[in-house]
């Protein structure tokens, strides 16, 4: 164990674990990161205390039953912390067994530990230094790791067990609620059904058994009736992926049913669900996937862009669907409002044909006028020159960093050969040297490109802008797809064609540049250009996108913000070029 030289108090950092997250929730009601942590947080606390030590960071690991270090997020970001931070010189654990879950990790760790300079502390145990200490270690650690495993077994039978007593392990699936109830004067683990979702649930098995729906429309249709997930952990509930939907519908627990490593037993708790519902919803399945046909899924390039106007008008959020029916004659392709279904809407039926020729009429309204696009390609041209000659100044930085970090590093190596630094020294600056070249090589791989890949961003949506319902018109299915997701998050579409739209963000950015560049060119060129000198003394000041370390302030400039600071190349060059790293392009 290298120990650092060190004038003050030294430098620690603290880990804190619980193993699931009902320990995280134990005593929520007064702290939200529960009991356990707030008392691993007091002792590790208290033992930094006794030892002199102080705390820089704290690493909390919530709910992480993983056995391995390596299946531990947070512990991995304390390590690289480490490899940021010479200066730490102890870890601050509660007691081995939360650190370590068996032998293996435990040496691995406490090696790389010592190879950084680092002193691992438990705070419940002290081993003393020395040999014996380091076998009180391994003994403990090897006592935690049988532990473990017997625990483990420990809980297969008693979850085999729970089951066969119609019992549910583990979190209840959705439809269904974990609760606490009273059981002979005690409290024990419980199912409720949940009141809010149960209904939607089997609402989705009457839906699918009806044998109309795919797994794609039945999904769409409950997002829109409001079935949602529970929460879990700081997300919000969200919407029933397919795969989701397929498991749920699978489910014999939604009538009574409990299985576990492939048996089943009857649940003690309510169903949800009758048995010859399930039945039908089961022989919908097997039709489907016999002889390989899986649940077929309509394709239509317009699939997942088109609401209801009406809906909208009266508060409701609805998709259309796309749909297919046979009738005499063929097969008739058309679109229905979800609303419609649950009689809500009286939005009729749309013809596919009718729908498409509404959406290319629809591209007309989305031109930008020619000269704001000339304007804006000029700009780019003229940017790009400017930008180029700095990102090759920035090129040249990097590398002579680059080579004076390799100079600094080969002092050094000779330091420590001549035996004129201290080894602890030498391994921390050393330390600071690898992190420095990491840093300054990522900026030399960021400068190649970043510019062209924005400039390039930038031109696709102008050329999209030049004569937009002529492009879509000629274009492929697969491109009117690619069009309309560059283009548009929404289309609200009433029984006469489109009637309101909601841009993406790079399309609404470039409209409300458009509308800015006309209001531009017809103020006063005075005042403009008295606005130019004010702003352009703030972009001197904007660092280019990639030199980190240097000042600069941190305003986002729009496109249209071009058009309210002047008409000088000297500001709007500047202005472009922050642009073209724009997210939205």
């Amino acid at each position: 164990m290298t120990s650092h030289t060190t004038t003050g108090p030294q430098i620690a950092v603290s880990y804190l674990r619980v193993s699931t997250t009902r320990q995280m929730d134990t005593g929520a009601d007064v702290d939200a990161e529960g009991n356990s942590i707030a008392t691993q947080r007091e002792a590790n606390n208290a033992k930094a205390a006794r030892m002199g030590a102080l705390i820089e960071k704290e690493f909390v690991e919530p709910g992480a039953s993983a056995q391995t270090i390596d299946k531990r997020p947070v512990f991995k970001q304390l390590l690289a912390y480490l490899g940021e931070h010479p200066d730490v010189s102890l870890v601050i654990i509660y007691m081995r067994s939360r650190a370590f879950r068996n032998l293996g990790d435990a040496v691995i760790t406490k090696r790389r530990l010592e190879a950084m300079g680092v002193k691992l502390v438990s705070a419940k145990e002290d081993f003393g230094e020395g040999i014996m200490a380091d076998a009180m270690e391994a003994v403990t650690d090897i006592i935690n790791e049988v532990q473990v495993r017997m625990s483990g077994e420990d809980i297969k039978v008693k979850m085999h067990h729970k089951a066969q007593m119609g019992g549910t392990n583990g979190r209840a699936p959705i439809g269904y609620r974990n609760v606490r109830i009273e059981h002979d004067g005690r409290q024990v683990n419980g199912i409720a059904v949940d009141e809010e979702r149960a209904p939607l649930i089997k609402r989705a098995f009457e839906m699918y058994a009806t044998g109309d729906y795919s797994i794609d429309r039945l999904q769409e249709t409950m997002a829109d009736l409001g079935l949602r997930a529970r929460p879990q952990g700081r997300g919000g509930a969200k919407e029933l992926s397919r795969s989701h939907l397929h498991r749920m519908l699978s489910d014999p627990y939604y009538i009574g049913i409990v299985r576990y490593k492939g048996e089943t037993f009857p649940g003690r708790h309510q169903p949800i669900i009758p048995a010859d519902l399930f039945d039908r919803v089961q022989k919908v399945i097997e039709d489907r996937s016999a002889r390989g046909q899986r649940d077929r899924v309509l394709y239509h390039y317009l699939k997942g862009l088109l609401y209801c106007e009406r809906c909208r008008v009266n508060g409701r959020t609805s998709r259309l669907v796309y749909t297919e029916a046979k009738g005499n004659g063929g097969n008739y392709a058309y679109y229905l409002c979800l609303a419609r279904q649950r009689g809500e809407c009286d939005l009729p039926h749309l013809p596919v044909l009718d729908v498409e020729w509404y959406v290319l009429d629809h591209y007309a309204k989305l031109g930008l006028p020619p000269e704001f696009l000339d304007y804006i390609r000029e700009a780019i041209d003229v940017a790009m020159a400017d930008a180029q000659a700095r990102v090759r100044d920035l090129y040249t930085a990097y590398r002579k960093k680059l080579d004076k970090l390799a100079q600094q590093e080969e002092r050094l190596i000779d330091l420590a050969s001549d035996g004129e630094l201290a080894p602890d020294k030498i391994r921390a600056r050393l330390r600071k040297i690898h992190v420095e070249r990491t840093r300054a090589q990522q900026g030399l791989d960021d400068t190649s490109d970043q510019l062209e890949l924005g400039a390039r961003k930038l031109q696709q949506y102008l050329d999209l802008l030049d004569d937009p319902q002529s492009l879509y018109l000629r274009a492929p299915e697969d491109g009117r797809r690619d069009l309309n997701t560059a283009s548009f998050s929404k289309l609200r579409l009433d029984d006469d064609g489109v009637v309101t739209d909601e841009l993406t963000p790079a399309i609404h950015e470039l409209r409300d540049a458009a509308h800015a560049f006309t209001r531009w060119q017809g103020a006063d060129a005075e005042a403009r250009d008295v606005e130019a000198l004010r702003v352009s003394d703030v972009l001197k000041n904007q660092k280019l996108p990639g030199c980190s370390g240097e000042s600069g302030v941190n305003h986002r400039f729009r496109l249209a913000d071009m058009f309210r600071v002047g008409s000088s190349k000297n500001v709007l060059v500047p202005s472009v070029r922050l642009e073209l790293t724009l997210d939205g392009f």
